[in-house]
């Protein structure tokens, strides 16, 4: 059997191609748009700050998996409305006071760029009424510049059909915000701890599966560490993507808890090694609170390749 030069890659990956590893969700989602929010509107008219919330929530560690819907159904049954205005303490409860996301502090100065960038680098995200607009809220998640530029605060924006690279300078800056803290499942919650190792049957055994015309497994090798000082659990999936960086299909799955600042070694289960012949296919490990066979690119991380190490673990025969 001829082995090839295989290189596998290490991704947290989700969210879409060109997100900035955090949850993202639009408030005119066809799944929750048309219900009922507070007294007399809807998600799809007015919960920007509902869906800013929610994409808090889905990004802390402590907290389960959270959409709008399941955000604004809890809301309503736990004071959460004052009429159609969020009482912006009470997310902070939906898993007991003290754990999760807790509101931390607000501004309503136009433009305050000081509070905007001291909160972000004590580690919180920030919910910014923008300017020019009547009222609409969207989530500060990353400063990149000098802090007085609206340039410089990377923004998700739940307004949006389809998500899109947005900045504050798309509304020229903000008029108040409110500050939230949380241990946030983003780029930097995981790390890779070692190489992923891609470990086919042995040559010896494979004359077996040539004689009966059946795919050759392989065993994956994977160790993470957690960066963070709270438990993560969910699922890590291990996806098969093409050279479109397009999710094919799931490969294996595994649900697990990292322990605080712990590490831990996965394996996968890879029934047929032979579409890693392919050079343009790479396998890649999606993290999420829940499991899909196809998950969402939307509710899953997007995390940088910090520390990322290349494999080639066979050589030609």
């Amino acid at each position: 059997m001829k082995r090839m030069n295989i290189t596998i890659s290490f991704m947290l990956f989700a969210l879409c191609t060109h997100a900035i590893g955090f949850s993202w969700f639009s408030q005119t989602d066809a799944r929750w748009n048309s219900e009922q929010l507070g007294r007399s509107t809807s998600i799809g008219r007015s919960g920007c700050v509902l869906s800013c919330l929610s994409m808090l929530l889905n990004a802390e560690a402590s907290n389960p998996y959270i959409t709008p819907d399941k955000l604004n159904e809890w809301l309503q049954a736990n004071g959460g409305y004052s009429g159609n205005n969020m009482r912006w303490q009470i997310p902070g409860l939906i898993d007991g006071d003290g754990l999760g996301i807790e509101l931390q502090a607000q501004s309503t100065r136009y433009n305050d760029w000081e509070f905007l960038s001291s909160e972000l680098e004590q580690g919180n995200k920030v919910i910014v009424k923008v300017a020019g607009r009547r009222s609409h809220w969207v989530l500060v998640v990353k400063q990149d510049g000098p802090a007085n530029q609206a340039s410089s605060y990377l923004v998700n924006d739940p307004g949006m059909k389809e998500y899109e690279n947005r900045t504050l300078a798309f509304w020229g800056g903000f008029r108040s915000a409110r500050s939230y803290s949380g241990n946030w499942l983003d780029e930097d919650a995981f790390s890779l701890s070692s190489e992923i190792y891609v470990v086919p049957i042995p040559d010896e055994e494979c004359f077996l599966y040539d004689m009966s015309n059946l795919p050759v497994p392989a065993d994956v090798f994977v160790s993470l560490q957690n960066s963070l000082d709270v438990e993560i659990n969910g699922f890590f999936i291990l996806g098969l993507f093409d050279n479109h960086d397009e999710l094919m299909y799931t490969v294996d799955y595994q649900y697990a808890e990292l322990e605080p600042s712990g590490k831990l070694d996965l394996l996968f289960e890879m029934q047929d090694f032979s579409p890693l012949e392919d050079e343009s296919n790479t396998l890649k490990i999606i993290y999420s609170k829940y499991f899909s066979a196809m998950p969402s690119r939307f509710d899953t991380l997007d995390l940088e390749h910090s520390g990322l190490r290349n494999l080639t673990i066979m050589e030609d025969k």
